[in-house]
């Protein structure tokens, strides 16, 4: 039976960086809950713009939760593949084969009540709004071909207001918390020496770690 770990947080709170850390570590799979976004291509590029892909409605966690638990059973799965250049899904999935361990990070990985239960060890990565606007505005120029104004408008409008709503909420099921703001020096030198406590943390205990 593979080891499911989630890591939620806020965008740009570090969780991608922690996930990536893990697993080089461990040898694990990372599913981007980001690669579940509903296939939006129905609607015109203006109207895929005007889509709140903050709010939990966006991701078909449904389907998440499906091949979550094909890849616990040993089975490969066909992973959708998510473009960000046009708000859609990309035509051709990627195969993922089964590992030991299987990561999946996201700003929801806490919030559905299905994927805890199937979580062996849930992290929620923290760290302050002004660095969370300042990481996410780096990354969506960079890598999404977005510009500041866009990126300003739709943090104030959909990003803040859904955090507070949907996501800092979860960090009440989290077995851990981490600090975010140094998750580049201190995260994976505090975190891996906790995995082998995974099963005893999300076997119904109440015990909860913050790793500053």
């Amino acid at each position: 039976m593979q080891r499911l770990i989630t890591i939620g947080g806020g965008t740009g709170s570090g969780k991608s960086t922690l996930a990536d850390q893990l697993a080089h570590a461990l040898g694990a799979t990372i599913i981007r809950i980001d690669d579940y976004y509903r296939p939006l291509s129905h609607l015109t590029f203006e109207e895929r713009e005007q889509v709140n892909f903050d709010a939990p409605t966006a991701i078909d966690h449904v389907f998440l939760i499906e091949q979550l638990v094909e890849l616990r059973q040993g089975k490969r799965i066909e992973q959708p593949i998510y473009d960000f250049s046009r708000h859609t899904r990309a035509v051709f999935p990627r195969a993922i084969e089964p590992t030991e361990t299987i990561i999946v990070e996201g700003l929801f990985a806490l919030y559905w009540p299905e994927l805890n239960e199937l979580s062996d060890l849930r992290l929620f990565v923290q760290a302050p709004e002004e660095m969370r606007f300042a990481r996410r505005l780096k990354r969506d120029i960079e890598e999404r071909g977005r510009d500041e104004q866009e990126v300003t408008v739709r943090f104030r409008e959909h990003v803040g207001p859904m955090h507070d709503r949907y996501v800092e909420p979860t960090h009440v099921t989290a077995d851990l918390t981490v600090d975010g703001s140094c998750i580049l020096e201190r995260g994976l030198e505090t975190v891996l020496p906790l995995i082998p406590q995974s099963q005893r943390l999300s076997n119904g205990s109440s015990e909860s770690a913050h790793i500053w």
